[in-house]
């Protein structure tokens, strides 16, 4: 079961319960999309659906990362909001990268029709993605849904095939929950070709925090979640405690602009422990701030 499905579950969930345009459009995707992702995503439609199901549903949440779904939720809220900001100050195109089956790039395309919108991810995610939203009569021609894999090829190389795509034009690139799946170098050599890439480039994106235990992950994550996670070949591979992610962004290229407040008193993070940010990608040969020594990564060893 992949995470998109299991994010496309949650915002069918979402929406029961929320009745903002934004949800409910999200809610929608993700239904067409799981209804076209054969006997697993009908099974997690079924489970959304019933009233036995999410008592299971609930009931794995808790045993998993309790508030782990309305964290997803928060966290979307956050970044769509930063997103449609940077579009209203500027930005003509919008490159996701592993998109999933998320529907910002509908709602943002909504709002600024002169947009450009890029989505990268695995071939099979945007293949169902785009049969959705051929059903849906959602296909936008300014919406490229680009099949690829993150380090597969060199980013100049993909990048001159997306159709359309300027690199000199004013660019957000958005990775939610991208990278802290990759290696810390791997994933600050990425940020600095996007810097070079790029010249007038903004960033939105997240990263994790550290446990009490020094291991990246939530806060109240259950302790075997991470031995599924490393079997599953999706281990959380670094995080950083907030006065260390300055130095650590720093040096791929990106000057921190601000981070999502997840003790927000009018809008907590239901499951901390994700970092949501935004900020500047910038050349690399920038001056950056380096991390404070008491406040260095620690990157366990992986199961």
């Amino acid at each position: 079961m992949s995470t998109s499905l299991l994010l496309a579950a949650a915002a069918v969930r979402q929406a029961r319960t929320d009745p903002t345009p934004g949800a409910q459009h999200n809610a929608a995707l993700a239904r067409a999309c799981l209804e076209r992702a054969g006997k697993t995503g009908r099974h997690l439609l079924h489970a959304v659906d019933t009233a036995p199901g999410r008592g299971l549903l609930r009931l794995v949440e808790a045993g998993c990362l309790p508030g782990i779904c309305a964290h997803y939720a928060w966290r979307k809220r956050r970044i769509g909001q930063w997103a449609a900001q940077a579009c209203a100050d500027g930005v003509r195109q919008v490159l996701i990268l592993a998109a999933g089956l998320d529907g910002l790039s509908q709602r943002l395309l909504a709002q600024t029709p002169a947009l450009r919108v890029f989505e990268f991810d695995r071939a099979d995610t945007l293949a169902l993605k785009r049969d959705a939203l051929r059903t849906l009569g959602l296909d936008d021609p300014c919406l490229h849904l680009c099949p690829g894999e993150l380090g597969a090829v060199p980013l100049a190389r993909w990048q001159r095939d997306l159709p359309g795509f300027v690199p000199e034009q004013p660019t957000l690139v958005i990775a939610e929950g991208v990278l802290m799946y990759l290696p810390l170098e791997a994933a600050q050599t990425l940020l600095r070709q996007l810097a070079r890439a790029l010249p007038d480039a903004r960033l939105i994106a997240t990263a994790m925090d550290l446990r009490p235990d020094g291991a990246p992950g939530f806060a109240r994550q259950r302790p075997w979640v991470r031995t599924w996670l490393g079997r599953r070949g999706e281990p959380f591979r670094w995080g950083a405690p907030r006065q260390a992610l300055p130095g650590l962004l720093g040096h791929g290229g990106v000057r921190l602009a601000a981070i999502a407040e997840p003790g927000d008193p009018d809008d907590p993070d239901p499951a901390p422990g994700e970092w949501v940010f935004r900020g500047d990608l910038t050349h690399p040969h920038h001056s950056v701030p380096a991390a404070p020594a008491h406040a260095r990564l620690r990157a366990p060893a992986l199961p």
